[in-house]
């Protein structure tokens, strides 16, 4: 396997790749400029409750947030909750690049009084061993037997 490593200040007149950019976007768009990235290797994938939406974050133990998504949902009924709450948190997995994704440590759910009827809308029903499972992961992208906690 021939790995090549590229540097975002890197010129691209100095070292061309055949056209390639001379450096890979970090996904660290919502970090303040000079606010530095996260030394934490804790990375969880939180789901709450903005109005109508769901919006799920890809947080590190730091805080920084590498990834988000929110959906939109119909009416307050916990069935519709959980779809919102699967597709926002398939989506900010989707956002996370490379290794990132598969290094998700748990998975949060913060939807309150919600939170039991969503986890067995997820197909989870035992909430204090909460785990992804394999239907789970197929949906979300979150590897089988990743811890899922209810918080707030």
């Amino acid at each position: 396997m021939d790995l090549k490593f590229t540097f975002g200040g890197a010129s691209p007149d100095r070292h061309d790749h055949g056209g390639a950019p001379s450096g890979v976007p970090l996904p660290f768009s919502t970090v303040a400029p000079g606010a530095g990235l996260s030394t934490s290797s804790v990375l969880e994938v939180r789901a709450r409750r903005a109005g109508t939406a769901a919006l799920a974050e890809a947080v590190s133990g730091d805080g920084v947030v590498y990834a988000s998504a929110e959906v939109a949902f119909a009416d307050d009924g916990p069935a519709s909750l959980a779809r919102a709450v699967r597709s926002a948190l398939s989506r900010a997995v989707a956002g996370l690049e490379g290794p990132l994704a598969e290094s998700v440590s748990a998975v949060v759910l913060e939807l309150g009084d919600a939170g039991q009827k969503v986890l067995a809308e997820l197909g989870i029903a035992d909430a204090a061993n909460a785990a992804v499972d394999e239907a789970l992961q197929r949906r979300i992208g979150v590897g089988a037997g990743t811890p899922v906690r209810l918080a707030g």
